[in-house]
This record gives C-alpha cells, structure tokens and sequence, in this order.
C-alpha cells in the first residue's frame, strides 16, 4: 500500500496560547474560518471536545451540488498543545488531522495543522491528489489560518488585560 500524502502549514497568532487552544475545542469555530468556497450547515457533538468523542460535521463545498458528512473522532487532547483527530467518514479513504500549538517567546502562538490523508481509488485517487487536491487542501489551509488569525488576534486586542 502506497504512503498517505501529507501536509503541514503554520502560523503566528498574536494571542495567548491558551485562547488559541480552547478556540480549537469547540469544532462548531470552523464555521468562522472556513474558506468561502465552504459552508458549514451543521455541527454536532459535545464542546470542548475530549478525547474519544464523536463530532459530526455537514458541509457543502463549490462547487459540488451536493452536501457532505463528516463524522470525526477525536484521537488525543494533550491540553494546551494538541488536539488530534481522525475522520471515520469523510470523502478521503484516510484523514488525521492534528492541530499543534506552541506559545512563543513574544507572547503570541505558532499554530500548526497536519494532515496525513489518503483519496480513494488507488492510483487515480493519487494522480487526483498530485493534479488537484493538495493543491486546493493547501490554500484551503492558508485560508483558514489567515482567518484564525485576524479572528484571534481581534479578540485578544479587545479583551482586558490578564
């Protein structure tokens, strides 16, 4: 069996660690930092997550007509640096996604989100993932984080000092 593909993007957030880390508990913040291309109908599930918890999430992605399930466990929280989870169902025939955090010496936070997946269908799955999907996983990610981001960072500046 060929080795899952991968993908690894990071980010500096001005905001403490800890606001960054139980922002990523509630699954239902996806919502507020999805590309546009994605709309989140619904999530369900218990927040904050634990670990071993079930959260299912309803989405439509353009241009597909249709909608799609995501039905995720929750793998590992290691509070405040990693929260890890793995999709049960999904359109990826594999899907683990760990969310990292680290504080940094000036205060802020580096995030980290790594993605090991697979599609399905063999080779034609991986000539689609070399043409096409990491392609649009990457600036998916670059997106998110850029809308974590300016999301956290205007909370931080408006909240009260610590």
């Amino acid at each position: 069996m060929p080795s899952p593909s991968s993908l690894e993007r990071s980010v500096e957030i001005a905001a403490p660690l800890e606001d960054v880390f139980a922002f990523h508990l509630d699954t239902r913040n996806a919502a507020l930092i999805s590309p546009a291309s994605t709309r989140i109908l619904s999530v369900e599930g218990v927040f904050p997550v634990v670990e071993g918890a079930l959260v299912i999430m309803r989405m439509r992605q353009r241009p597909m007509p249709v909608g799609l399930t995501w039905r995720v466990r929750i793998a590992d929280v290691t509070e405040p640096h990693r929260i890890v989870d793995v999709a049960e169902r999904s359109p990826f025939a594999t899907w683990r996604h760990e969310h990292l955090f680290a504080a940094t010496d000036d205060g802020r936070t580096r995030m980290t989100d790594r993605v090991t997946y697979s599609l399905p269908a063999g080779p034609l799955g991986r000539l689609i993932d070399r043409l096409a999907v990491r392609r649009q996983l990457g600036a998916a990610f670059e997106e998110r984080h850029r809308r974590t981001r300016e999301l956290l960072e205007e909370r931080a500046r408006e909240a009260p000092a610590r």
